[in-house]
Formats: structure tokens, C-alpha cells, sequence
């Protein structure tokens, strides 16, 4: 293992590749070789050129190229279409099969949508898909994608016929894991993996100064429901009148039903399952009562179970991991948010667009798969917190703002009504709901279970 880019040593890398086949060399045949490159283009043509049959293993880590700048600096002078024409390239000169490496980060490319995408991208390529759970490293703020996630992605790839393997994880404990995406020169950071851990959460929501209804509703248990262990949901219903009251607050009461009632227990099934079955009851209550007609919700859960985290994501309320820094886990089905992955949009335009509240999908407002929720799953660490709320909060208050008022707070109730209090404070202009989580690993046998 070593770090850097061995095409920027290009003449030194060749040299040593002639002389580690050469039978006077340590006669190690080409085919058992790879060589991995984040993407120089032109020096991979000129790879291809010498008609080696090493393996070209490229670090690929996203479906677009906006996602792609964000992981790695080369991807701003060479676009996916140009990097994947070279790889082409490299498959007719040499006849050797290319690896598409990706590191999974959870919450930026680990989605089924993000599968799709890459299924789609590659699918006419003759190449291999290596899946690689980003490493954790104190210098960026990546939460690494859960196995169960991790197998879900796997999962699309080969439906998609689409050759495809996890790579096993070694090295991580001296920082020096594949799919870390930066060198550390030093420090090191672990937990105590242990089973036992306490839960406190505290969720509230308000009318905020501009409406005189609230049309958000909350979830707050850490104690089991049905299957699940926990649960934690925000909703934000829209629609005329009452509407998007009921639409909230039914879709909650509905998916508890669901969860208390189900025979499943994978976390993540159960959410998907039954985020898709509330779908379908709160449309045909919207068709059946001139009342409801047009009412949705949108919907953020989370799970944690055994030190992970189990998401579901419709709309554009959000989870936020709160670690050395906070990270945005989901993503908004929004139509600023399409635009910005687009290209079309700066993230800090999108802020003050005047069509930031156009979402892209809801529960509720169609009866087929447009509903259909992203799933994440992440690991949390001792100490860390997770935070849900709806886009009243997020309007009014900057992600910087959230984690300094949650850092500065001395308990989970003061930041969450602290971060109530300062959304008012901006304008208030919509409803604002938050669930503040915090998780303790504890070496207790005794369940420590406890409600805020």
C-alpha cells in the first residue's frame, strides 16, 4: 500500500512495472498486477499505449461529477465522461478488464438512486465495481456507510448484472485502510465496541411567527416500538387548510401502527416497507375526502440499533450526524437540491432561491413509487448526536449556527429550544420542528434505556 497518485510518477512506475514481470525480475505476471489512479487522463492513454496487461483499477467514488469534485481534487480538471473514455480506451488497446473503485460515504453517494446512477453509467463498460466503506479520519467529517447499506448497494449493481465486490477492510486502526480519501500523518482515533449504550433525545415543535397552524408533527420514543428498538420521526405536511396537519400527523400514527404490527425486523426494511404502505393510505385518504385533496408529508426517521443508524428520507427535512463537525446525512428531494447536483445552482444560492420550497417528492401525493424513501445507514459514535428537523429550522438557521448553539448548549433540551428560539428570532417564518439525539456507550450490562 502506499499513498499518492502512481501516475504522476509515470516514468518511474512503467520502469518498475518492466522490471517486476521480467523473468530476470521477480517474473510477477502483469495480470496479477493492478495499478490504481484517481484519473489522469492523459497519462492513462499513454499507459494504454504500451499495451500492458496490468489491471487499471480507477477511483471513480461517484455517478456525477459535482459529487466527484467534492471527494476528489483531480475530478475538477477531468469530468467522469472524459476519465470513463480513457478507461474505454484502455480496454481496446489492452483487453484488460477495468475496476471501478468507490468508496462508500454515507449520505453523499451510498443512496439506491446513487446505484442506479452508476449502474447505468458503467453498465456498457467490461469492468468490475470494488465497493469500499470510506475510512473515518479526523481531517474530513465522513461517516462511513452500515454493511447493511453497503449489501443494498451491492444488491442494485447486480440486478444489474453489473460484477461487483466489498472490499474486506484492513489497516484502519493505523489509518491507513483503503478508501480513506486523505492521508493522516499521525493520530488515532477508536471506540470500545460495545452493546450496551444509552439513549436521551428531546424533540419539540413549534407554530413558529408567521403561521397559524402546525402542520409539523414528531415522533420521539427511545423506548422499543414493535421491532424496532427506538424511533424518531419529524414530519412536514403541506396542503390547504388542516390538511397538511392531518397529513403529519396520520402518516406518523400510521407507520407506528406498521412498525408495532410488522414481522420484520431488519431496521431499514421496516422503515422502507413502511414509509411505502403510509404512502398509500394517506393518498387514498387525500382522494377520498374533497378536504385532503393535494395533502402530503414529508418524512425523516431514524433507528439506532447496536452503535448504527438506521434512516429513512422523503421531502426535504433532514438528519444531521454531529460529530468533530455536523454533516447533512440525507439528501432534499427538492428542486433547488436537482439543481445544484445539476450544476445549474451554487449551494449557497439555493438557500435563498425563490423556489427552495418546491420538493420533488412526498408521502402522499401519488400512489406509485415516487414515494419511495432513500435509506442510509451509519455507524454513530460515543458521544455523538444525530439531529432531525424540518425545513423551518434549516430557513432560518445556517448548519454552522446548528452545530455551535448544539455544542455551546449544556443539555439536548436547551439546544433544541435554543435552536427554536434563534429560527424565531430570523423571522419564524414557517413551522420549526427538532429532535436532538445523543448516544452513550456505557459498559453497564443493565439496559439503560431512557425518555427525555
Amino acid at each position: 500500500m502506499g499513498s499518492g497518485e502512481p501516475l504522476d510518477n509515470f516514468e518511474n512506475v512503467t520502469k518498475f512495472l518492466e522490471l517486476i514481470s521480467d523473468e530476470n525480475g521477480l517474473n510477477i505476471s502483469q495480470r496479477n498486477i493492478t495499478l490504481s489512479t484517481c484519473g489522469l487522463v492523459p497519462r492513462m492513454k499513454e499507459l494504454a499505449n504500451m499495451h500492458p496487461q496490468i489491471t487499471l483499477a480507477l477511483s471513480l467514488h461517484a455517478s456525477d461529477d459535482d459529487t466527484r469534485r467534492e471527494l476528489l481534487p483531480i475530478a475538477r480538471k477531468y469530468t467522469i465522461a472524459e476519465v470513463l473514455d480513457a478507461c474505454k480506451y484502455y480496454f481496446d488497446k489492452t483487453g484488460r478488464r477495468i475496476t471501478f473503485e468507490y468508496s462508500l460515504v454515507a449520505g453523499v453517494n451510498d443512496t439506491v438512486e446513487e446505484a442506479e446512477k452508476l449502474s447505468a453509467l458503467v453498465k456498457n463498460l467490461n469492468c468490475h465495481v470494488n465497493l469500499i466503506p470510506v475510512n473515518p479520519i479526523k481531517e474530513r467529517d465522513f461517516v462511513q456507510t452500515g454493511k447493511k447499506a453497503v449489501e443494498r448497494f451491492k444488491r442494485v449493481l447486480e440486478k444489474n448484472r453489473i460484477n461487483v465486490t466489498i472490499r474486506r477492510e484492513m489497516g484502519r486502526d493505523i489509518n491507513g485502510a483503503c478508501g480513506q480519501l486523505e492521508m493522516t500523518l499521525c493520530g488515532k482515533k477508536g471506540r470500545n465496541q460495545v452493546n450496551n449504550y444509552k439513549i436521551n433525545a428531546f424533540g419539540k415543535t413549534d407554530v413558529g411567527l408567521m403561521r397559524t397552524i402546525n402542520q409539523d408533527s414528531i415522533f420521539v420514543s427511545t423506548k422499543p416500538v414493535g421491532k424496532l428498538p427506538n424511533l424518531f420521526i419529524v414530519a412536514d405536511g403541506m396542503g390547504g387548510h388542516k390538511a397538511g396537519d392531518v397529513a403529519s400527523r396520520v402518516a406518523i400514527e400510521k407507520f407506528v401502527k406498521y412498525a408495532c404490527t410488522t414481522h420484520m425486523t431488519d431496521p431499514a426494511n421496516i422503515l422502507d416497507a413502511g414509509i411505502m404502505s403510509i404512502n398509500k393510505e394517506i393518498y387514498d385518504m387525500a382522494n377520498s375526502n374533497r378536504d385532503y385533496s393535494g395533502m402530503g408529508t414529508t418524512f425523516v426517521a431514524a433507528v439506532i440499533s447496536e452503535g448504527h443508524v438506521y434512516i429513512a428520507n422523503v421531502g426535504d427535512s433532514r438528519l444531521y450526524y454531529i460529530g468533530k463537525d455536523i454533516q447533512q446525512i440525507t439528501r432534499d428531494h427538492s428542486l433547488v437540491e436537482d439543481m445544484v447536483r445539476m450544476g445549474l445552482l451554487e449551494k449557497e444560492e439555493a438557500r435563498t432561491h425563490y423556489k427552495k420550497n418546491v420538493i420533488t417528492k412526498a408521502i402522499g401525493v401519488a400512489e406509485d413509487k415516487t414515494a419511495t424513501p432513500d435509506i442510509f445507514e451509519i455507524e454513530i459514535d460515543n458521544g455523538d448526536k444525530l439531529l432531525l428537523c424540518s425545513d423551518g429550522l434549516t430557513n432560518m438557521v445556517i448548519d454552522y449556527d446548528i452545530n455551535k448553539i448544539i455544542r455551546k448548549s449544556e443539555s439536548i433540551e436547551d439546544a433544541v429550544r435554543t435552536l427554536i428560539n434563534t429560527a424565531n428570532e430570523n423571522g419564524g417564518k414557517d413551522n420549526i420542528s427538532a429532535i436532538l439525539i445523543s448516544a452513550e456507550y456505557t459498559e453497564n450490562q443493565e439496559s439503560l434505556l431512557s425518555e427525555q
